[in-house]
C-alpha cells in the first residue's frame, strides 16, 4: 500500500484508494507495488510511505523534492527626478528562489538588489532585482540573467537596449552603475517597456528548457561602481563605536556620584547619632558624679 504526504491511500495493492487520476500503478507482483505520478506541482512533494502487510510487517518512507522553473523574467525602466536609470527584472513561481545577476556589455556580471517575496500558496517565489545606472552610452545593453536549479546549466535572460531610451544631455563615454545594496530598501513602482526571454515551463523537468544567449560584449565600456555609500556607511560606524564608550563612560559617572551622594548622606546620619550617643553618655556620667557626694555623706 502507497500513502502520499497527507496520509491518504493511494493504492492498496492494484485497487485505487484516491480518485486523483494522476497516479497509476506501473508494476504490481507479490513483492513490489511501483506507482507513478504525472503532471507534478510543488504541492505534491513531501514524505510518501510504503506498506507491505506480510510477516514480518515491513513499511519505507521516500522523500520527495519538488523544484519549480523561474518564469520568463521581465525587464521594467524607469527614471527618476536625477535623470538615473532603474532596472528591475522580475521572476515568479519558482522554487526555491532563484540567483538573479546584471550582465553589463562590458562582460561585467553585477549582483544588483535582490528582493524574494513567499506567494500566496506558501511554496513557491517571487523574486525581483534592481539596478541603478547613473549613466549610460548610446550603444549600452544590460541583461538580467537568471540562474535555478530546475534549469541546471542553462539560463533565463532579457536584455535592454539603452539607445531606445529619449536622451535631453550628453551621451558619456562609459556605462556607469550604482552597485551599492542595500537590504531594507523597498523595490520601486515602476513602468516603462518591457522586455522578455523565450518561453520556459513552470514545472521542473530541466530537459524541457531551452538554452538562451548570454552575453554581448562592447569592450569600450567599463563599470564604474559607486563607493560613497559604503564609505559613508563606513564611517558612521567608526563614530558608532566612540559615541557608545562615551555613553557608557557617562552612566558609570552618574552611577558614581549617586552613589557618593548616597554614601555621604548616611555617614552624616551615622555623625549625628554618634554625636547624640557621646551626649548621651557625657549627660549620664555628669549625674552620676552630681550623686556620688551626697551618698557618702549619708553614709
Amino acid at each position: 500500500q502507497w500513502l502520499n504526504p497527507h496520509d491518504f491511500g493511494i493504492f492498496l495493492n492494484t485497487q485505487r484508494a484516491l480518485r486523483d487520476q494522476r497516479y497509476k500503478v506501473i508494476h504490481y507482483s507479490k513483492d513490489e507495488l511501483s506507482i507513478q505520478l504525472s503532471n507534478v506541482t510543488v504541492h505534491d512533494e513531501g514524505v510518501y510511505k510504503c506498506f507491505y502487510y506480510g510477516i514480518p510487517f515491513k513499511s519505507k518512507n521516500k522523500t520527495v523534492e519538488i523544484l519549480a522553473a523561474p518564469s520568463n523574467p521581465v525587464l521594467e525602466v524607469s527614471r527618476d527626478a536625477e535623470r538615473s536609470i532603474t532596472l528591475s527584472c522580475y521572476t515568479h513561481g519558482c522554487k526555491p528562489q532563484p540567483q538573479i545577476t546584471w550582465l553589463l556589455d562590458n562582460g561585467i556580471e553585477l549582483p544588483g538588489d535582490t528582493k524574494h517575496k513567499l506567494e500566496a500558496d506558501g511554496k513557491k517565489w517571487t523574486t525581483t532585482s534592481t539596478l541603478t545606472v547613473l549613466a549610460y552610452g548610446p550603444s549600452s545593453t544590460a541583461s538580467c540573467i537568471v540562474r535555478h536549479q530546475a534549469l541546471r546549466e542553462e539560463k533565463l535572460m532579457a536584455s535592454f537596449r539603452f539607445e531606445d531610451i529619449p536622451r535631453t544631455d550628453p551621451a558619456p563615454a562609459a556605462l556607469e552603475v550604482n552597485t551599492h545594496v542595500t537590504e531594507n530598501e523597498q523595490s520601486p513602482d515602476l513602468n516603462s517597456s518591457t522586455a522578455s526571454a523565450p518561453s520556459y515551463p513552470q514545472h521542473a523537468a530541466p530537459h524541457q528548457h531551452q538554452p538562451s544567449k548570454t552575453s554581448n560584449p562592447m569592450s569600450h565600456l567599463f563599470v564604474k561602481q559607486n563607493e560613497q555609500p559604503e564609505g559613508i556607511e563606513k564611517k558612521e560606524n567608526n563614530l558608532l563605536l566612540p559615541i557608545l564608550v562615551a555613553a557608557l563612560i557617562f552612566v558609570l559617572l552618574v552611577i558614581v556620584l549617586l552613589f557618593m551622594r548616597k554614601l555621604k548622606k548616611a555617614h552624616a546620619v551615622w555623625k549625628r547619632e554618634n554625636e547624640v550617643s557621646d551626649q548621651t553618655v557625657e549627660s549620664y556620667k555628669s549625674k552620676s558624679n552630681e550623686d556620688s557626694p551626697g551618698n557618702e555623706k549619708n553614709g
